[in-house]
């Protein structure tokens, strides 16, 4: 071998030792943890963010919020989020953990429940390093200054299996378009009260003035209601529908979904069950008076680590029985509809879309979409009819209907006297605009 090829080989072994030094290198800095010591541990408190929407630097991502994930293998950190799906930014978490700031190479996954939306929810995990305690985070694309990155608390840091603060906890998603169906929120509500909810979540973005009131005695009054704010339009051009072709808009329905995940997530280690539904719906029990007895009922056959469906029971509001002897004259004058005039339901067909509603094991669930589980360590079971059922007031859904064709269901009727009386007694304790002399 001539010393000419010597060096060749010398000079080739060299380049390909230094390329691999670069490349561990750099797959150490994108994979793995490191510390920044050129970076602040100030810089963690100086950009805490109140913003319920939290834009990321060089991309479209805007985060919700950051919560410990105690169901992976690894100690792990995942942030809720609305993604620009067409995007292909790689992400970071930056991680704030005692004296020190950590990075994390971020795995996005973008939740298929988008119905063809541009902006769709998605989330970040995470891996949290062993000797890391972090108590803020934040999520950074390839370009960003440290100076100008936002954290947000991490949640859930405590995981529990047992003694919950609320057995039952409502989501109601997306309050929107000067949302006014007073008479119908306050009769959900103590329907929900009546049922066994103790925790109802409102992710609002506007209202009208009646029920700025509403949520204003629920909350501070009763201590039933937490209002989140939502103001997402003023951060995404929204949708009103959940398809573009009938409202267009770059995000189905006001952010529904994104906002039935971070409820899912904010909840999971503070309440045993959780219900995910309108202010139109509720999910009663046939034989049952309460949502405790039914659950009892079902994880006798079950298991308390299911997940329950509830199918869809439509009661168009244009069958309204005026002759009711529940068509009361004090409630006349209050905007909304009356959930005891609606007492005829659409049959239903043996092949149709599921768009019932769930009760749900939030420790068993990762991802949530509007009618169904999406992602889950566990099961959803199919409730019979013989035992409960979503009661759904709203436009008809099947204009070919004759009138022969409605089922009479009064089941609702009989939480009737007790409803009554509930509302006639929270209606007086508010002072609604619209009533004033």
């Amino acid at each position: 071998m001539t010393k000419k090829n010597l060096m060749k080989i010398f000079l080739g072994l060299t380049l390909f030792t230094m390329g691999c030094i670069i490349f561990i290198t750099q797959k150490w800095s994108v994979e793995q943890l490191f510390r920044r010591k050129d970076w602040e541990m100030d810089t963690c408190f100086a950009n805490l963010s109140t913003d319920p929407f939290i834009p990321i630097q060089g991309s479209k991502t805007f985060v919700l919020n950051a919560f410990f994930e105690h169901r992976t293998h690894n100690m792990s950190l995942r942030l809720i989020s609305i993604v620009w799906r067409p995007e292909k930014t790689i992400h970071h978490c930056l991680l704030c953990c005692q004296d020190r700031l950590f990075t994390s190479l971020a795995k996005r996954t973008i939740h298929n429940s988008h119905f063809g939306f541009p902006y769709g929810t998605g989330d970040f995990l995470c891996d949290i390093p062993e000797d890391c305690e972090p108590t803020h985070a934040g999520l950074v694309s390839e370009d960003f200054d440290p100076e100008h990155v936002t954290f947000v608390p991490i949640l859930n840091r405590v995981p529990r299996e047992s003694s919950f603060p609320v057995n039952f906890t409502v989501c109601l998603s997306t309050m929107f378009g000067g949302y006014n169906n007073v008479l119908q929120f306050v009769q959900a509500m103590e329907m929900y009260r009546l049922l066994g909810a103790q925790r109802v979540v409102v992710y609002k973005t506007n209202c009208s003035c009646d029920m700025e009131e509403v949520l204003h005695y629920y909350k501070d009054k009763v201590g039933l209601v937490e209002v989140v704010p939502w103001p997402i339009d003023t951060h995404i051009k929204v949708s009103s529908s959940w398809l573009a072709t009938k409202s267009p808009g770059d995000l189905h329905y006001y952010g529904q979904i994104p906002a039935l995940n971070d409820c899912l997530y904010r909840n999971m280690y503070q309440t045993k069950y959780l219900l995910l539904h309108d202010p139109d719906e509720i999910i009663l029990p046939v034989d049952n008076n309460t949502w405790g007895e039914l659950l009892s009922t079902l994880e006798i056959k079950y298991g308390n680590k299911a997940n329950f469906y509830f199918e869809n029971n439509v009661f168009p509001i244009e069958k309204t029985d005026e002759s009711s002897r529940f068509n009361l004259s004090e409630w006349a004058t209050i905007p909304g509809i009356n959930f005891l005039l609606h007492v005829l339901r659409e049959p239903i067909l043996k092949s149709h879309y599921k768009t019932g509603k769930l009760i749900i094991n939030p420790r068993t669930v990762f991802e949530i979409s509007v009618h169904g589980v999406k992602r889950q360590n566990s099961r959803t079971v199919d409730v019979s009819s013989h035992l409960g059922r979503l009661y759904h007031i709203r436009r008809r859904k099947n204009a070919k209907l004759k009138s022969r064709d409605f089922v009479r269901d009064e089941g609702l009727l009989r939480f009737a006297p007790q409803m009554i009386r509930k509302v006639a007694h929270s209606l007086s304790k508010m002072n609604l605009p619209s009533q004033k002399q």
